[in-house]
């Protein structure tokens, strides 16, 4: 079994990558996958457990630990990863985005076997994914990317929405959002 914790974008940020993508799939007619989920901010890629009352307990906790904070979005990007073209937008490293991914690797290694998953440590990057698909027969994804004049944004949401994404498979490529939180932490 693998899960993620994410943070959840507001309305209007949700919104705005909602709109990207119809754009995509009107124009390219894409299939959707990374956006059957809610867009958001990953504190922690894909990583294997063992016990969903486990996970449950933790991540219930987890949210009481957390204060509402701001993310800011500040540019679209083009990316491949493992013969996937991902169309997204970087968000600004925040103390607080760091310590959050730190913590987690730490203390969900405590509780399960391995949950190493790719891009964590120092050079994780923090981002929100507006969609991505396979890229062996064409790239509509930096087709759009390379179309966009102005990929600088000025965009921002507060954080105030923790979920827990549960993945069945190891292709990743199906996947609920399994359970969301208020934070509820105290800053």
């Amino acid at each position: 079994m693998k899960a993620a914790v994410v943070l959840l974008a507001d309305y209007k940020t949700q919104n705005f990558a909602r709109r990207i993508l119809f754009e995509l799939e009107q124009e390219y007619q894409i299939d959707f996958l990374a956006s059957l989920l809610p867009a958001h901010v990953s504190l922690k890629q894909p990583f294997s457990f063992e016990n969903m009352e486990t996970l449950e307990n933790y991540f219930d906790l987890l949210a009481t630990q957390i204060a509402p904070f701001k993310i800011q979005l500040n540019e679209i990007y083009y990316a491949e990863w493992s013969g996937y073209g991902i169309l997204g937008v970087n968000v600004n490293e925040t103390d607080t985005l760091r310590k959050l991914h730190v913590q987690l690797n730490r203390e969900l290694s405590k509780l399960f076997t391995d949950t190493s998953a790719p891009h964590d440590g120092d050079g994780y990057k923090f981002h929100m994914t507006i969609e991505m698909g396979n890229v062996k027969k064409s790239n509509p994804f930096r087709t759009y990317y390379n179309k966009i004049k102005d990929k600088k944004l000025n965009l921002s949401f507060m954080a105030e929405h923790i979920a827990l994404f549960y993945y069945t498979g190891e292709d990743h490529l199906s996947f609920i959002n399994y359970k969301v939180l208020p934070l509820t932490g105290r800053q």
